[in-house]
């Protein structure tokens, strides 16, 4: 079985289209996807659409979504599954989280016209919808530096960061996302399943992160990525002391943004035997 949890579309920051994920989903043989773009589920909508004109019979489609939010001033992104897409808590969190997500992204336009940056260089900071953009229903920092890069401002999307986007840089923002408690309450009232996303990526210290991990669990959260393709032995043998010790579902995602090296849909996501997978009760997983 070939599956991945965790991937992005061009509705948040990823290279490929939905109908384009889909299509590398099939050349990769996946048999489970879940599109997880930030605080979207516009591209799902899309690559269902994708699949069925492919004929891509093999490759069960699960909702999902990236959070993005905040616990003790860290921004910690939630993953989300198998939620009734329609719940209305869960459409109003998705509303508001896009609001943030316009809102910071005119101010960040902003201050790069500041810095003589040329509007017309720059991506439109709120795109009317999924249809009418490139970029999606949302803009983020990355969409900026790369159209820094692209129109020479800066040598790499990196330089872009490190000049203008990062913290503390002249066009930072920050973000005023909603609490992770809020996140996964809102996740588990719609049906679905939250797991914390690559929890080493946060810059904790480890009794930082078991706190986080005893928080999440305290507001209802069940799952924690384990997983994923680019992470050292060391650092999943970690990960699996904390799931079973937190007694936490585990979760599989390549985190794939665009084609390249090392972050390959599918590609090295085996869950330890040790840990029960998030899917283990999943009705697409019945009979495979």
């Amino acid at each position: 079985m070939q599956i991945d949890l965790h991937c992005h579309t061009t509705a948040s920051d990823g290279a490929l289209s939905p109908a384009e994920l889909v299509m590398r989903a099939g050349v990769m043989q996946i048999d489970i996807l879940a599109i997880t773009d930030h605080d979207s589920i516009s591209g799902f909508h899309a690559a269902k659409i994708a699949r069925e004109e492919q004929k891509l019979k093999r490759l069960e489609l699960i909702p999902g979504v990236e959070f993005s939010t905040t616990w003790e001033g860290f921004e910690i992104h939630i993953l989300a599954w198998q939620f009734s897409l329609e719940h209305p808590a869960l459409m109003r969190l998705l509303k508001e989280q896009r609001e943030r997500r316009h809102l910071r992204s005119e101010a960040i336009h902003a201050k790069l016209i500041k810095q003589g940056i040329a509007a017309d260089k720059l991506p439109a900071p709120r795109p009317e919808s999924f249809a009418e953009s490139a970029n999606g229903n949302v803009v983020t920092r990355l969409h900026y530096a790369q159209a820094l890069f692209n129109h020479g401002y800066c040598n790499s999307v990196q330089d872009a960061f490190e000049k203008y986007l990062g913290k503390g840089q002249c066009a930072y923002e920050k973000p005023q996302w909603c609490s992770m408690s809020e996140a996964v309450a809102v996740i588990n009232a719609a049906g679905g399943v939250a797991s914390i996303a690559h929890p080493l990526a946060y810059d904790l210290s480890n009794k930082w992160l078991r706190r986080l991990i005893t928080e999440f669990k305290d507001a209802g959260g069940q799952s924690m990525e384990v997983v994923s393709g680019q992470q050292s032995p060391e650092q999943r043998r970690w990960l699996t002391e904390l799931a079973v010790e937190y007694e936490l579902l585990a979760s599989a995602g390549s985190d794939f943004h665009y084609p390249g090296r090392y972050r390959e849909l599918g590609r090295n996501l085996k869950i330890p035997d040790e840990l029960t997978p998030v899917w283990h009760d999943w009705p697409e997983m019945q009979g495979l």
